[in-house]
């Protein structure tokens, strides 16, 4: 039986960079305004492109918390991915909520694990996914042990 920890112990820290940038995006066209252009001609003044930045920083603080706030639930519970023989059981948060579901590795179909986003995608016969996200293992190295059991 091997286990492994899937709750982060510095959710706000994993996520620095993502809030100063957002944090950036949205003070940095209010204090010194800004237009974009090309050679002479003027794309977008200086409210548009202040406009246009707060936006992105907005989403990028959101999903900056939404990471937060899971990473929360999930270390509240102590969350703990267990692989006993064929049996896989994980946390998956559902509605609000942390549920422990279970797959048996004979039901995966394909595995995928995404370098840009950090998330391994595990696809069962049935169709349904599970997904476990690199930010909420203890590291890389455990990611990709778990990733070699499944595969076993």
């Amino acid at each position: 039986m091997n286990t492994f920890n899937y709750s982060s112990k510095s959710s706000v820290k994993d996520n620095l960079t993502e809030i100063l940038v957002g944090a950036g995006l949205i003070i940095v066209p209010v204090v010194y305004p800004f237009g974009i252009k090309v050679g002479t001609l003027r794309i977008f003044g200086p409210l548009p492109t202040a406009i246009i930045l707060a936006l992105v920083g907005l989403y990028m603080l959101f999903r900056a918390w939404q990471k937060i706030h899971k990473a929360r639930k999930l270390a509240a519970k102590n969350c703990i991915i267990t692989v006993d023989g064929g049996k896989v059981t994980y946390p998956a948060i559902v509605k609000g909520n942390v549920e422990m579901r279970s797959f048996m590795l004979s039901e995966i179909s394909s595995s995928n694990y995404n370098y840009d986003n950090g998330i391994l995608t595990i696809t069962l016969t049935n169709g349904s996914t599970a997904k476990f996200d690199v930010d909420f293992f203890d590291g890389p190295p455990q990611l990709k042990e778990f990733a070699a059991l499944l595969k076993k």
